[in-house]
């Protein structure tokens, strides 16, 4: 299994989970209005709109599936930016 975390800005998580639903998978976390701190410095969002905010994303799949959409999230993050880790998972329940 992979653990695939993807840290976006809000302004594209519909197309990050349009292309996630296109290929079947549909179940994942989203967790939105993150903070941090990175190579481009401190990023929060404001008050009042979510403009400048990110999300985190995350979802489990299995080997194979990974396989197929790796491509294109890399497309997805050059195009969009971002940040996508991907780490192996062990589902205990």
């Amino acid at each position: 299994m992979k653990k695939v975390e993807i840290i976006i800005e809000s302004t594209y998580t519909n197309r990050l989970l349009d292309v996630l639903k296109k290929n079947e998978i549909t179940s994942y976390t989203l967790i939105k209005d993150i903070e941090g701190c990175g190579g481009h410095g401190l990023k929060s969002s404001d008050d009042i709109t979510d403009v400048f905010s990110n999300n985190y994303i995350f979802t489990i799949c299995t080997e194979e599936k990974f396989t197929e959409i790796k491509d294109e999230i890399k497309r997805f993050i050059n195009k969009y930016g971002g940040k996508c880790i991907v780490s192996q998972a062990e589902i205990l329940i």
